[in-house]
């Protein structure tokens, strides 16, 4: 698990000061790999109490640990390597992100949900959505596809807490969405995003989070907005055929506690 990522999943444990830490961190990521926890303390102005509670709300045992985390993600984070590589390189975080995550609690909610919807703007998005819906169909879970603003404020007067909403934001700073996403939390709706692994606010909303690796080009390429759509459509594929086990798993599960001899 990424840094970013441990952020996400304990924004709300995190206070003025744990923020202030983590901007510092995210903004010289190659710098603090090298600083003792006295000298990010010096130019965070805190104490150096302050930085190692802040690695243990992360989960992580303490600073040397928060360092390792960052070091790693400085490896990942290479600078001039092919682009092929790179996105290549992206689809395989993907595939091992996924492959090692626990998607347990994700598929329980599917099984329970009564409703399940999918949201997001944009041609990347529709793409996406599209995607899901067409994947799992074969598991016989229909997944409805919304689009468009009014469709989706019109629907929290019916959406319930049996319900459950997946969010395709890039970003996961999209103003609406996550005004979107405020409204469902408060309804008691679950959420699912779906989003670039980096910090962002919808991650910090909902209740269950996927990441797909980000991929930025170097020159002569920096000015292209360039966006993996297979990212995502190798994570979806992957969650499709783990819920397809899940269920596979539970029904024998079933099976044998009806079947005592």
């Amino acid at each position: 698990m990424k840094l970013d990522e441990l952020v996400n999943k304990h924004y709300g444990q995190l206070n003025e000061n744990d923020l202030y830490i983590w901007n510092y961190i995210s903004s010289h990521r190659k710098e603090c790999e090298k600083l003792a926890i006295d000298q990010l303390a010096f130019k965070c102005s805190v104490s150096r109490t302050t930085v190692l509670r802040f690695a243990q709300k992360l989960s992580l045992k303490g600073y040397g640990e928060l360092k390792v985390f960052l070091k790693l993600d400085n490896q990942e984070a290479k600078e001039n390597i092919g682009h092929v590589d790179m996105v290549c390189e992206s689809y395989r975080r993907v595939i091992g992100s996924m492959k090692e995550k626990d998607c347990t609690d994700i598929f329980r909610k599917f099984d329970q949900a009564k409703n399940i919807y999918v949201y997001g703007i944009g041609m990347i998005q529709s793409s996406i959505k599209k995607e899901l819906k067409r994947t799992f169909m074969m598991s016989g879970r229909l997944i409805y596809d919304l689009s468009g603003y009014e469709e989706a404020e019109r629907l929290l007067s019916i959406v319930t807490e049996d319900d459950l909403f997946i969010i395709i934001s890039v970003s996961g700073e999209n103003e609406f969405i996550n005004n979107f996403t405020k409204n469902l939390k408060i309804r008691g709706v679950s959420v699912l995003s779906i989003t670039k692994l980096r910090e962002n606010t919808l991650a910090h909303m909902i209740d269950y989070a996927l990441y797909v690796t980000e991929t930025v080009f170097s020159q002569p390429f920096s000015h292209i907005e360039y966006d993996s759509l297979t990212s995502y459509f190798i994570l979806i594929e992957i969650l499709f055929l783990k819920y397809m086990e899940y269920k596979t798993k539970k029904e024998e599960i079933a099976d044998e506690a009806g079947n005592p001899d």
